[in-house]
């Protein structure tokens, strides 16, 4: 069973630093949003908590993976419902 909310390949990232997935590589029952903190990941890297910046109209989803492992960022996760 995957470890990830949103299966990205790390390699796919554009001038802004910004990662590219698609929606249909969401796993079943998440909810991809702008502004939502998920985790993302493959068969061949570690997980990383990455921020939503935009889901485009066609399905891609693009990102904003954040430095450090899932566990040093786990508490955006838990108040990225918060009002900013």
């Amino acid at each position: 069973m995957a470890s990830w909310d949103l299966w990205i390949d790390y390699h796919r990232r554009d001038a802004d630093g910004l990662t590219h997935g698609n929606v249909r590589n969401a796993r079943a029952g998440v909810t991809l949003s702008a502004g939502r903190f998920v985790v993302v990941g493959n068969q061949d890297a570690d997980p990383a908590v990455a921020e939503v910046v935009r889901i485009e109209d066609d399905g891609v989803v693009l990102v904003r993976v954040l430095p450090g492992t899932v566990d040093d960022n786990r508490q955006l996760m838990r108040t990225a419902s918060l009002p900013r």
